[in-house]
């Protein structure tokens, strides 16, 4: 696929940090003419912004910078780091409170990431703190989080609905300051096949100042990044999802068991996108092929790689992952089945998309309504991905 001058220029940046030659010239492609709001739109909005201005902070060539758009990206780069300063804080709070009862926790994605992957808490942006407790634990962590002055979202279902549908907590929100806590008992909506008991045994442990907290192993938080980030929105923050996959298997390049991450993929039900996507971290960040040299060929569906490709790098809407789950589905029955349940799904979850509630007649006027809805929003990227499917 040819990208744009801008896309170039911020994958340039958003790598310039893993090991071997730069496949760009980076003055080659500031002297382009680049549309810089778009860039910088583009970097605020894919949660890149900070990774754009190290880079471009450090080369010879920054003069070619507009001053206007480096001050935004610095501004963007000095705004995180207070931020996650801030969030660490809490973090810090949290699980000393949470220590103290006993309770493992372990940490997810940016919380894991920013201090120890990327090496500097402002390159990694933060939305949100999201811990991993075990499931016989959650008792004690309700009882302990309004004890630090949190509740749970005003706007979220009742507890008992994310426990039947959900994979963490109803949110939960700080009632003075602007941070959200999710306490995960699982990483995804469904199993997928993932047995997150077992991560409990081969997490690391670390300390954050004089606090213990867990990570995932190596292979388990790629996993996961591959997960969240296919299961997540793929028009937002994907090149933050492909950053992040880059810098852990950079970061834990010698520490990956490689035979350990091929029999847990083997045995989930998304194997296909997450070798998707580890190919595009191939193709994107590792130019010398340093980073995944055990990823091999047959691992990787081509024609499902190039569509996440078109989806990360173009204007496809599929903010409704019904369509792009049932493109990784292994059969037509599969396929069929992921697309009929996405378009008609329980009542619960019509009740928490249209703010109806289940038992009332309502809710099968929304059943009506929905495909006409998911016609009109993503019917038309659909038919494009089959059709691109087919053609590749």
């Amino acid at each position: 696929m040819k990208l744009s001058d801008e896309n170039r220029l911020l994958i340039w940046c958003a790598r310039a940090g893993i090991p071997g030659d730069n496949p760009e010239d980076v003055a080659s492609l500031l002297s382009l003419r680049i549309k810089w709001d778009e860039l910088l739109n583009t970097a605020i909005s894919q949660g890149i912004a900070p990774l754009v201005y190290r880079s471009l902070r450090d080369i010879p060539e920054k003069s070619l910078v507009p001053p206007d758009v480096m001050d935004s990206l610095k501004k963007a780069y000095h705004g995180n780091v207070a931020r996650n300063m801030y969030l660490y804080s809490e973090l810090e709070r949290i699980l000393t409170a949470l220590n103290e009862k006993d309770i493992d926790v372990m940490a997810l994605k940016g919380a894991a990431l920013a201090r120890t992957v990327y090496g500097d808490i402002g390159l990694r942006v933060m939305g949100d703190i999201d811990l991993l407790v075990k499931k016989e634990c959650l008792p004690r962590v309700k009882e302990i989080m309004p004890a630090l002055n949190y509740g749970a979202h005003r706007h979220s279902k009742p507890e008992e609905w994310y426990t039947a549908n959900h994979f963490h907590l109803p949110p939960y929100v700080h009632n003075e300051k602007q941070i959200v806590v999710e306490i995960h008992w699982k990483v995804a909506q469904d199993s997928l096949g993932i047995n997150v008991d077992k991560w409990w045994g081969s997490a690391n442990e670390t300390r954050l100042r004089d606090t213990r907290v867990l990570t995932p192993s190596p292979e388990d938080m790629i996993l996961h990044l591959c997960v969240s980030m296919y299961h997540g929105n793929y028009n937002k923050a994907a090149l933050r999802g492909l950053c992040d996959i880059a810098a852990t298997v950079q970061y834990f390049s010698k520490e990956i068991n490689r035979d350990r991450f091929h029999d847990i993929v083997s045995k989930c039900e998304i194997a296909r996108p997450v070798y998707s996507l580890l190919f595009l971290v191939r193709k994107y960040f590792d130019g010398n092929n340093q980073l995944l040299p055990w990823l091999e060929a047959g691992h990787v569906d081509l024609k499902f790689s190039v569509i996440l490709e078109r989806i990360i790098f173009s204007t496809w809407n599929v903010s409704d992952s019904v369509f792009m789950r049932s493109l990784a589905a292994e059969t037509n029955w599969e396929k069929a089945k992921m697309i009929f349940t996405g378009i008609f799904p329980s009542r619960e979850k019509m009740s928490e998309r249209y703010a109806v509630q289940s038992s009332s007649l309502k809710v099968y006027l929304y059943y009506a309504y929905r495909p006409f809805e998911l016609l009109v929003n993503y019917g038309r990227s659909f038919l494009k991905m089959l059709c691109f499917r087919d053609s590749v």
